[in-house]
Order: structure tokens, then sequence, then C-alpha cells
């Protein structure tokens, strides 16, 4: 990680084990790193300028907020908190949000501010310092680089079961696709299972463990592995990976937060096999701007997976012509998002499902999927069907 530093960014973390010694502590916090950032001369300090913040009233806050330790210490190397540590990590993943090829004081300051519970977080937040203002303020400044954003990337190998729903009206959880994930997974035994759409991890994961047992496959829940580190060589040693419905929201939020988005992106693109139900196939898509869930958190991006060119609305409802609501239908909403976005959205009704085997997408499932694009009426199409063109998509 540290090879991708900026000279600057370098100087604030030295600067950030000085700011530790002379407190009197024996480890580098993110309090530490938020000082030492305020005393180099880089686009973090240039930001908080801009933004009305003046580093050393900053400072003083950071100071004033932090308790002084009884070290002696005045040499050697000082080991990171675990908060540290997820600042460094948060850093390296605004970096590549950015996809810039370096780590500057200007990611630092993104990844304090991310990392919630701390010292630094608090004096941030306390100055109005918010996340999105702070990206905004910087893409000001630096951008991001041409041509990475725009460049679709080989999907040439994606094998996605994307399923509306995972419990049908009188049936068992994932009892009416049954057939279609064994016969999907074919051979391929050992499943990791991402729980984080629910809050109750250990009961999903042992209700996600029966139903796959049942089917012939051992399942693992990716939540079991607690440092990050592990859970990334899990989602490496995987044959394929299973994320379930929930909240779309806390999920994307969770996948951002815990590393994992890109190890299981790079996986997939490479020809892991992804199912997804729900939330889960929200964030196979380009985003998660179509799902239905109300943002009950803030993940870092609405950017998803990307494993497929398009939207995806799971759950897809029918105008009631008898409902006497007075609400916006799903149809109405997704035509606002047309509003915003030329990208195609599928509706896929509870029954229905899409299987992506490389340039083929196959519509299957005992309900109608209705497509949604911007200046056209909505089309129909009832399994089993061909949808193949959809992989052509371009995004606006």
């Amino acid at each position: 990680m540290f090879d991708r530093f900026t000279d600057r960014a370098k100087k604030t973390m030295s600067l950030a084990r000085q700011e530790a010694m002379q407190l009197g502590h024996e480890y580098i916090a993110p309090e530490h790193m938020l000082l030492g950032l305020l005393f180099t001369d880089g686009v973090g300090v240039t930001v908080l300028r801009n933004l009305g913040v003046e580093p050393d009233a900053l400072r003083v806050a950071v100071l004033g907020a932090t308790p002084k330790g009884a070290s002696q210490i005045t040499m050697g190397q000082l080991p990171f908190t675990p908060p540290a540590k997820r600042v460094l990590e948060s850093a390296l993943e605004e970096s590549r949000r950015f996809h810039h090829d370096y780590l500057g004081t200007e990611h630092l300051l993104l990844g304090l501010a991310r990392t919630e519970g701390t010292i630094a977080a608090q004096a941030l937040a306390t100055a109005q310092l918010t996340l999105e203002t702070l990206r905004e303020k910087i893409l000001e400044f630096v951008g991001d680089v041409p041509g990475e954003p725009t460049q679709a990337p080989d999907s040439s190998k994606v094998r996605a079961l994307l399923i509306s729903n995972s419990t049908m009206h009188g049936g068992g959880y994932l009892e009416h696709c049954a057939a279609t994930i064994r016969d999907f997974l074919g051979a391929k035994k050992n499943v990791l299972f991402v729980p984080y759409a629910l809050a109750d991890h250990d009961g999903y994961a042992a209700k996600a463990r029966a139903a796959f047992a049942a089917l012939g496959h051992q399942l693992v829940s990716v939540h079991t592995f607690q440092q990050r580190a592990m859970a990334a060589m899990a989602v490496s040693a995987a044959d394929a990976v299973f994320i379930g419905g929930g909240n779309t929201f806390r999920l994307l939020k969770d996948l951002y937060d815990r590393s994992l988005l890109e190890p299981i992106r790079r996986r997939c693109l490479a020809g892991m096999p992804y199912i997804g139900s729900s939330a889960g196939t929200n964030v196979a898509t380009l985003s998660i701007r179509t799902t239905n869930d109300m943002p009950i958190v803030q993940p870092t991006s609405f950017q998803a997976l990307q494993l497929v060119p398009f939207q995806i609305n799971p759950h897809y409802l029918d105008p009631d012509p008898s409902s006497k609501h007075m609400g916006e239908t799903r149809e109405e909403r997704l035509r606002q998002f047309h509003e915003e976005h030329a990208t195609p959205v599928l509706g896929l009704r509870e029954g229905c499902m899409l299987r992506v085997e490389g340039t083929r997408a196959e519509l299957l499932g005992t309900t109608p999927a209705r497509l949604f694009q911007r200046g056209q009426e909505p089309r129909e199409f009832t399994p089993p069907c061909d949808l193949s063109f959809l992989l052509q998509s371009t995004t606006a």
C-alpha cells in the first residue's frame, strides 16, 4: 500500500508518528494521522481551507479531545490501531474510487472522515465536513483519471444468476429456484455467502447454509472471517458466491466498508459464478439506484459490482387498477429514474430470474419481466426467452 503514497502522504504518516510520541502514546491512531495531515502542505489542507476550515483551529480541537499518555518512547516504529488501519484501507478505496494510481493527503482525509467513531472523524464532523462535501471539493481540485470510468470491463466470462426474490408465497427459502441454482452451480461445491443485507448475520448464514446443503453444496459465510485479509482470501478460495436479500443500502455499505466489493468483482469478472437474490441482485448491476429499499444507511457510493451493464428492479410490482392508494407506482418511479439516466431497467417480478453466461442472458422463472427504456413504452418478456441484447447496453 505505502508504495502508492505520494511524498506528502508519506510526510503525513511520519508526522503522525511524531505527534503520537509527543502525546505520550505507544500507537498511531486516526487523531495522530489528522494532526500530521494538518502540518502537511498538500491537497488535503488546501481542501480544508477552501471549505472555510483553518488547520490550526482543527488542530486545537483534535488536541483538546485527545488525552495524553505516559509513554516515554522517542524512537522506533509504532503500531497502527485497528481504526488507523481502517483509515488506510478506506484511503486506498477512495484513491481507487477517483481512479487515481497514487494515494495522497486528499485520500487520507477522506479515509479519516469515513472511519466513524474516532476523535478525528468527530472533529471533522463538528467542523461540518461531511464525506460528500469533501469528495466534491477534492474532485474540483484533482478530478479523476479519464479513461477508466468510461471503459467497460471485460464481462465475457461473467456467470450470474440474478433472482428477484428468495421466497415465494407458500414456499420455502430458495425453494422456487432450487433446481436452477443446482444446474447453474454444477460441480462448484464451495459457496461463499455474503449476509450483510440483514443485521443477524449468524441467523441468516444458518438459513442459507441449510438451503445450499439440501442442494449438495457447502456454504461458508464471509462474516465469520474477522480479519479483512482472511475475508479477501475466502473470496479468492471460493468456487462461487451467493449474496442474499435484505436492505440494499446496508449491503453495499458493508461491501465497501469491509473492502469486499473489488475482490468479489474481480473474481466474478474472471468467471466465478455469482448468485444474487433481491438486494444481491441489485448490487450485481451498475448501481443500486433502482432498489425498492429505504436508505437506512449511507454507502460510500451507489456504484455496485457492475457485472451487467444495466439496472434491475427486483420484486417489480404492477399497478393495481382497483387500488385507492395515491402514492407513486413502481412504474412511475422507474420513469423518474429515466428522467436522469438512460440505462435500461429490467423489472423482475417475483418468481422471475435472469441467467447470464458470458454474452448470453436468458430470462427464466414463472413470471414475465418488464423492460423499461428511456423514451420507449415498457415491453413484456415471458420466460424462457433470450435477453442477450441487454448485455450490449450503454450507460448514461
